[in-house]
C-alpha cells in the first residue's frame, strides 16, 4: 500500500509540473526579434472561424447589444446574426469582399450595397467601421515579422508598429507569455483611432485567445472640422470554433423574389 501512495505522489507531483504554465521564453531570451518571433508563432491560424459572442456597441447616436452568430471563411467571407429568443429574424446579413447584403424578414425588406454606404446611413449610426470590427473580432493573423518594427518598451511589454497605406497599427506584446494584450489602429484615410485591449486570455491548442475584445474608437477632428465623441464596442465570446468545415448554406443569405429592396438615407 506504501509503495502505491508513493508511487501515485511521484505521478501526481510530474502531472502538476508538466501542466503548469510555462514561461514561452527565457528571460535572457527576450530579445527584440525573439519576443515577436515567438508572438508570431503562437498565434492560431485558421481558415474558418465561427462564434457566438455577446456584442456591446455603445455611440453618441446609437446603442446596440445583442447575442450575435457569426461565421467567417478566408480571406473575406462573413456571415452574421443576432440571436434572440424569437429566432433569428430581425436581420441577416452577408459581407463578401466590399459588398454587404442585409435581409429584413419581418419586413420582407433586404439592402444590397457596399460597406461604406451602409455605415453612412442611419441604420448603422457609429462611426465604429463595421468591416474593420469583424476583421478584429477573428483576429486573423493580426501579427506578422514582416514590416514590423520595434519602437519601445512599456513594463514587460514590447511594442511594435507597421504601417501601408491605409493603416498604422502598433502591437503590445507580453514578454513573458508572447501574446498581444493591446493595440492601436490609426487609420489615415477615415482619421479614426481604435485602441484595442485583449483580455480574460484561455488556451487553445496551447496558444492563450481573449475571450473579452473591448475597443475604443476615436475619431480625430475631421477636415471639415467637426469632432465626435468616443465610441465603444464590447465583445465576449461565449463559444468559439476555429478550422472547423462550416456548410455552404451558412453564407447563403436567400432573399425572396417578393421581398422589397430598400435604400438608406445617409445620417447626417
Amino acid at each position: 500500500m506504501s509503495k502505491f501512495i508513493f508511487s501515485s505522489l511521484i505521478l501526481t507531483t510530474f502531472l502538476i509540473f508538466n501542466c503548469a504554465p510555462k514561461p514561452k521564453i527565457l528571460p535572457e531570451e527576450r530579445t527584440q526579434q525573439n519576443i515577436l518571433k515567438c508572438a508570431v508563432r503562437n498565434q492560431v491560424k485558421f481558415e474558418t472561424f465561427a462564434c457566438i459572442m455577446n456584442l456591446k456597441l455603445k455611440g453618441e447616436k446609437a446603442k446596440f447589444s445583442s447575442t450575435i452568430e457569426l461565421f467567417y471563411k478566408s480571406p473575406d467571407l462573413f456571415s452574421f446574426y443576432p440571436q434572440s429568443f424569437w429566432g433569428t429574424d430581425i436581420f441577416k446579413a452577408k459581407g463578401e469582399n466590399d459588398s454587404l447584403t442585409l435581409y429584413f424578414p419581418n419586413d420582407n425588406e433586404f439592402y444590397r450595397g457596399n460597406f461604406s454606404d451602409f455605415e453612412k446611413s442611419a441604420l448603422w449610426s457609429l462611426k465604429i467601421d463595421l468591416k474593420t470590427l469583424l476583421k478584429i473580432i477573428t483576429g486573423e493573423n493580426v501579427l506578422s515579422e514582416k514590416d514590423m518594427l520595434y519602437v519601445g518598451q512599456e513594463r514587460n511589454k514590447f511594442i511594435y508598429k507597421s504601417e501601408d497605406e491605409r493603416w498604422t497599427k502598433e502591437y503590445w506584446i507580453d514578454s513573458k507569455r508572447c501574446r498581444l494584450t493591446r493595440s492601436v489602429w490609426t487609420d489615415k484615410k477615415r482619421r479614426e483611432v481604435y485602441e484595442i485591449e485583449y483580455k480574460n486570455f484561455s488556451s487553445h491548442q496551447n496558444v492563450g485567445l481573449a475571450n473579452v475584445i473591448e475597443i475604443k474608437s476615436t475619431a480625430k477632428e475631421s477636415v471639415h472640422g467637426e469632432s465626435f465623441q468616443d465610441e465603444s464596442a464590447r465583445i465576449k465570446f461565449i463559444e468559439r470554433k476555429l478550422n472547423l468545415l462550416i456548410p455552404e448554406k451558412k453564407f447563403q443569405l436567400e432573399i425572396p423574389p417578393s421581398a422589397k429592396r430598400i435604400t438608406f438615407e445617409p445620417n447626417m
